[in-house]
């Protein structure tokens, strides 16, 4: 999945490693940055729920950002440090 969302862009691949906040004011009043940051959290969001199945789907429905989605399958499939510790 690393690579699709490299293929997609950089900018893609790297929302899986900062949580995304979307601001609550005007899109008209977001700023540039602020713009291609939601358009990459899109795009990763987007791909994520695309890759999973129904049953994974229903896990991360509720995920917000590219980021919990990942963390949350990360958890999921890998575990907390602490399990990993035993």
């Amino acid at each position: 999945m690393t690579i699709f969302l490299n293929f997609l862009g950089s900018k893609v691949a790297k929302t899986k490693a900062k949580s995304f906040v979307c601001p609550n004011n005007d899109e008209d009043s977001w700023s540039e940055v602020t713009a291609k940051e939601y358009d990459a959290n899109s795009k990763a969001h987007y791909a994520l729920l695309q890759a999973l199945n129904y049953d994974e789907v229903s896990r991360v429905i509720n995920c917000t950002c590219a980021y919990s989605i990942w963390q949350l399958l990360i958890t999921t499939y890998e575990g907390t440090s602490q399990v990993k510790k035993t």
